[in-house]
């Protein structure tokens, strides 16, 4: 009886089982592969951290994980390090565990200082955040703290508020990435903006007379421009 995709010719083919199921007839040796991989990696890591840190070890596990990211690798090999005293810590490097080298350990392992801390229970962050340079020391931005302001939410919308800092950052940013300036609006959410210019952040226009038109109401979700509008923060 012939089965489809039997032929072992084909690389990655299976063959179906008299149940009517497609089975890798190589599956069970690229498991096996696998977990010889891992444990490669598992002892090549051990070999390099010093002797007193490796002590600390209570076991150290290897996997894989596939990320969902489109923006990073579609599988991560992760070394997760059990303690004998403190919580699981763990790392990750972008490639599947057949292709870890012991470049790539010791490119993407923690440092005998991280691990040292982590063995005593600290909360020690690893990749460490990127360091966040200075601001430009020859801007001067025109707003100060507490100035009122109005922020360009959209093409056509502008919010008010009020600037809370200057050369504002959030987490993961680039080093000597900064925004000029923080905002609260009026309307509770800080958002930042993205330059010191006109076209995206102005002076607040003196309060309108009584029969003075209304001021501009903040953009709706969604709405874009031909400048660069303001972020959420």
């Amino acid at each position: 009886r012939a089965y489809l995709w039997s032929k072992a010719s084909h690389r990655g083919a299976c063959a179906m089982n008299p149940f009517g199921r497609f089975m890798d007839p190589q599956a069970g040796k690229k498991k096996e592969m696998k977990k010889q991989f891992m444990h490669k990696v598992k002892e090549t890591f051990v070999s390099l951290v010093a002797p007193r840190i490796a002590a600390t070890f209570d076991d150290v596990t290897v996997s894989e994980i596939i990320c969902g990211d489109p923006e990073c690798a579609p599988v991560d090999t992760i070394v997760r390090i059990i303690f004998k005293d403190a919580p699981i810590k763990s790392f990750g490097m972008p490639k599947e565990v057949e292709d870890v080298t012991l470049e790539d350990l010791q490119e993407f392992m923690p440092t005998d200082d991280v691990l040292e801390g982590w063995s005593r229970g600290e909360d020690l962050e690893w990749p460490p955040l990127p360091d966040e340079g200075e601001p430009p020391q020859d801007v001067v931005l025109r707003f100060e703290l507490g100035d009122r302001v109005e922020c360009r939410v959209g093409a056509t919308k502008w919010a008010a508020g009020v600037v809370i800092k200057q050369w504002y950052r959030e987490p993961g940013w680039p080093t000597d990435h900064f925004a000029p300036y923080q905002i609260q609006l009026d309307n509770g959410k800080k958002i930042f903006a993205p330059k010191d210019d006109v076209q995206v952040i102005r002076a607040e226009p003196p309060p309108p007379e009584a029969n003075g038109a209304d001021s501009a109401e903040p953009a709706a979700e969604g709405d874009g421009g031909a400048h660069a509008p303001m972020h959420s923060s």
